[in-house]
């Protein structure tokens, strides 16, 4: 006849498995937040992507008028903006003769979003006349944003080479910024931040600028 487990065994071989579980409980829990993680991080990535995207062929299509020399197709704010008047495939206002519109990419820095907005009258050769509407949120959590033309800066009609730089912050710093908007300081110093940069050459046969412009 075998030997029945006597208590202290059984409490002992019930702590060893609660340590057990308990581990394989940690493992999990550390597995699903590494995954949500990673899963947040590859959207923002492909956001910011697409958004990049849409600023650069925006760019790149750029109007520009070899005959009228007086329109004015791009215009900036280093620190929060720029528009231009840009060819596109589609007509945005059904009305319009062309397919030429004004578009407008402005930081909302109390917000933390980048916003995007169009001039719904369309045909628009100058972006000085433009009269921007139908604002619409591009994507949130940018605490930088940077338009800077790197070729021709001093050129009155279209710089040869902009670089956009947008930097991001993490879903959860965001949060912590949105319910306290004044540690943002602090909140950013241990926050993960992603900073992207897009270099976008434009050639519509504007005057190339000296290179000491």
């Amino acid at each position: 006849m075998k030997k029945p487990f006597t208590l202290v065994e059984v409490l002992i071989a019930m702590s060893v498995l609660s340590v057990f579980l308990l581990g394989l409980m940690q493992f999990f829990s550390s597995t699903e937040t590494m995954r949500t993680s990673g899963m947040e991080r590859t959207d923002l990535f492909e956001r910011a992507r697409i958004v990049m995207d849409m600023m650069a062929n925006d760019l790149t299509c750029a109007y520009y008028s070899q005959t009228d020399k007086s329109l004015t197709p791009f215009k900036y704010s280093q620190n929060s903006s720029f528009s231009v008047a840009t060819i596109r495939p589609e007509k945005l206002n059904k009305n319009a003769k062309t397919n030429i519109v004004g578009v407008k990419y402005e930081w909302d820095s109390s917000k933390y979003r980048l916003n995007y907005s169009y001039d719904a009258s369309g045909d628009t050769f100058d972006i000085s006349d433009a009269s921007f509407s139908n604002k619409s949120e591009l994507i949130d959590g940018v605490t930088k944003f940077e338009v800077k033309p790197l070729y021709g800066e001093n050129c009155k009609a279209l710089p040869g080479i902009v670089e956009i730089r947008m930097e991001l912050v993490d879903g959860k710093s965001l949060k912590r910024i949105e319910a306290n908007p004044s540690a943002k300081s602090n909140i950013l110093k241990t926050a993960t931040r992603y900073e992207f940069r897009r270099v976008v050459a434009i050639d519509r046969g504007q005057p190339k600028p000296k290179l000491n412009d």
